[in-house]
């Protein structure tokens, strides 16, 4: 068949917004170089193609055939971004080398099949393949009883626990799943007894945001820092020797459970291990166990993923700690009444952040509110009967009728933003039954019902409202001097002193003087109903220098995408084909955040730095170092070091011989192109093409993916 002309190309990327030139020829292939039904096969796949498919013709179908009989898969970019020709799987007998699954038909046609038979290879096979996401996992296993599960989900497949081949695939989604359901993120693997977070370390992923997110999904469900050798990550914030920590530094190495980190396993473990990533092991190992009634209380109300919330946030370790103790009393109790959290601190130190990661491990709805655009009761809740307009009612009046008598989080930010008329209307849902109506007539709310917890009337036709599950936060700055003070006056205790029980005695002090500044500001009526106030303090050095690197992986994620020019030029990606290398990351990111990082701002001015001193440098270079823009561009190596002067600095990587480099380059683009035409071939066969014959012109594709 001849290959689809560059007219038949142009006509199904201009029926097709987002479809790059390689899948339009890929689709017109499929379709014998019929447009329409090239098209048509496009719209039909659009919703399971990956983001940015990368471009070039270098995974033929002939080479994907090839290459998906390989009996060790290779990593991705990112082993090469730090600087090694080959993975670190290849060559060392102490990595575990994975064998690609085997995939069978009925998998690749029909899904998985509701069995009582638990086929764990074949499961394994199509989830390293791409044919299963984490609802196609969840679907699995949720037919499966848990005598099964657990007989299944920590065996071993070829002599490798599961485990090790779901973290390969580096896929949060499907990772979380599998330990949902029983997966053990303490999993090891041979005589040595290799632990599963220092196979995710040396795995790493495709970018350093991939890679850190990998490690931490595996420390929030309980995965024990300890396996990793102490030096390691405490301190966390230095450059770790070439060949890791000295051994009078390695005093734990000794250990039954560090057999398997011999010498030749630090120098890559110190290679691979990124700020943000010893950061994570650090907080985690000096997070106290929870006990088994803390698990079975969260786990029974639906909220056990709760307990890995301080891994989701930088900083902020005393405000998440006293959060997930407020919750477990509250959630204890069982009181039906709301839970009325002020999260009090100033503007860039992680109130939204952790408002919103607080929503994900609970797997509630959340509300936000930006208090800064409302300034009377009928603009926030909406009019009341008969004033124009009430039967709409309003974004939150409609949210709390929604989840009526269901739990719910409402975020209201900025909220010394609001006027009196707003704070009065609040008292109704965050009443928690102890006033009398005498008590709430001198601040003149009408229609009170004090015999139930947590009413409010919907303004659009009266009825009452069960708001007693509700959870109201309320981010505000108007408290930030006392915190600033009180920071200024503890530094060695709060940010230098590992001892809990002194912070939390200092911050229950803090606390009852918030309390008082919250009533003097918000009034008696609406201050008394108020759970608890969690203070936000201000980053120390060494946690603005981790957030220095959580932007800087940002960065490098955003810039190494695959460079496109589309039909839509709004659609167009100049910025792309770049590989990042942090090289000294702990005194690079410390130098940034000592220099820029403001208290007033917070995280902020960190991000605004950073596009100062290396984002816009780094693509300016970029720009002028390029005639034009092409999808097969060679991809531009930079790295992010201190000169001499302990300045941070950009420049474009040239370590290697320019057939050595070109070799590299071509490499990543094979390996590239080659899992995502895996994954494209994939969906094509296993999610439209189900049941389709050899003979329909798809038969092909399905037999080569099948092989």
């Amino acid at each position: 068949m001849p290959s689809p002309t560059d007219e038949c190309i142009r006509q199904v990327m201009a029926q097709c917004p987002g479809c790059s030139e390689d899948t339009a020829s890929d689709c017109l292939e499929l379709c014998g170089n019929d447009v329409d039904k090239a098209i048509d096969k496009y719209k039909t796949i659009e919703d399971y193609l990956p983001p940015d498919p990368p471009s070039g013709n270098d995974a033929s179908q002939n080479q994907l055939s090839a290459d998906s009989n390989s009996q060790v898969e290779t990593d991705g970019p990112h082993e090469i971004l730090k600087g090694e020709g080959d993975s670190i799987s290849e060559g060392h007998s102490w990595m575990p080398q994975l064998p690609v699954l085997t995939v069978p038909d009925v998998f690749i046609d029909n899904g998985p099949r509701q069995s009582d038979v638990f086929e764990l290879p074949e499961l394994l096979g199509a989830i390293q393949a791409g044919l299963f996401d984490a609802d196609d996992v969840r679907k699995y296993l949720s037919h499966h009883n848990k005598e099964c599960l657990d007989m299944n989900l920590n065996a071993e497949v070829h002599s490798y626990p599961a485990m090790f081949y779901v973290v390969s695939t580096n896929d949060i989604s499907i990772i979380c799943e599998w330990i949902k359901h029983g997966g053990d993120p303490n999993a090891t693997w041979g005589p040595n007894a290799f632990p599963l977070i220092a196979f995710s370390i040396l795995n790493g992923g495709r970018n350093m945001n991939q890679a850190s997110r990998t490690l931490q999904t595996l420390l929030r469900f309980g995965a024990e820092p300890r396996a990793i050798p102490k030096a390691f990550y405490d301190p966390f914030c230095r450059d770790l020797p070439e060949d890791g920590p000295t051994k009078e530094e390695l005093d734990d190495l000794d250990d039954d459970n560090k057999r398997w980190c011999t010498s030749d396993v630090r120098a890559h473990l110190a290679k691979s291990l990124s700020l943000s990533q010893r950061y994570d092991l650090y907080r985690s190992s000096k997070v106290k166990p929870h006990s088994g009634r803390e698990k079975e209380l969260l786990a029974r109300q639906g909220a056990g993923e709760v307990l890995g919330l301080h891994e989701m946030i930088v900083a902020q370790s005393i405000a998440t700690r006293w959060l997930k103790k407020k919750l477990l009393v509250y959630l204890a109790l069982q009181k039906k009444r709301p839970l009325i959290l002020v999260f009090a601190g100033p503007s860039g130190h992680g109130k939204t952040e952790l408002a919103r990661r607080f929503r994900d491990l609970m797997s509630l709805e959340l509300h936000e509110v930006d208090c800064t655009i409302f300034k009377q009761d009928n603009e926030l809740f909406g009019p009341r009967a008969p004033y124009s307009g009430y039967e709409d009612g309003s974004p939150l009046n409609n949210f709390l009728a929604r989840k009526a008598g269901c739990r719910c989080i409402v975020f209201m930010d900025e909220f010394e933003k609001t006027s009196k008329d707003i704070h009065n209307t609040l008292l109704l849902p965050f009443q928690d039954g102890q006033q009398t109506r005498t008590s709430c007539t001198t601040v003149n709310i009408s229609r009170a019902n004090w015999d139930e917890t947590g009413r409010y009337e919907d303004r659009r036709n009266g009825k009452i409202i069960d708001s007693s599950k509700s959870i109201w936060i309320l981010a505000t700055n108007k408290l930030d001097d006392s915190i600033h003070a009180f920071c200024s006056a503890n530094k060695q205790i709060l940010f230098e002193s590992e001892d809990e029980e002194a912070q939390d005695q200092l911050v229950a002090k803090l606390c009852r003087q918030l309390r008082k500044e919250f009533i003097g500001h918000f009034g008696a009526p609406l201050g008394g109903r108020i759970t608890e106030i969690l203070p936000f303090l201000v980053f120390a050095p060494q946690e603005s220098a981790v957030i220095v690197h959580k932007v800087l992986m940002d960065l490098e994620t955003a810039v190494s995408r695959c460079v496109r020019l589309a039909l839509n030029r709004e659609e167009d990606v100049y910025v792309g084909n770049i590989r990042i290398r942090i090289k000294n990351d702990a005194t690079v990111c410390s130098i940034i955040a000592r220099d820029e990082y403001d208290k007033e701002t917070g995280a902020r001015s960190i991000a605004q730095a950073v596009e100062r001193i290396v984002q816009d440098p780094l693509i300016g270079q970029y720009l002028e170092n390029g005639d034009r823009f092409d999808e097969d561009q060679p991809v531009a190596d930079f790295i992010v070091d201190v000169n001499v002067d302990k300045e941070v600095e950009k420049r474009q990587y040239q370590g290697l011989t320019e057939d050595e480099q070109n070799f590299k380059e071509e490499e990543v683009k094979k390996s590239v192109h080659r899992e995502e035409s895996l994954r494209f071939q994939s969906m094509l066969t296993g999610k439209v093409n189900a049941g389709s014959s050899s003979g329909n012109g798809n038969g092909g594709v399905a037999s080569s993916a099948r092989e």
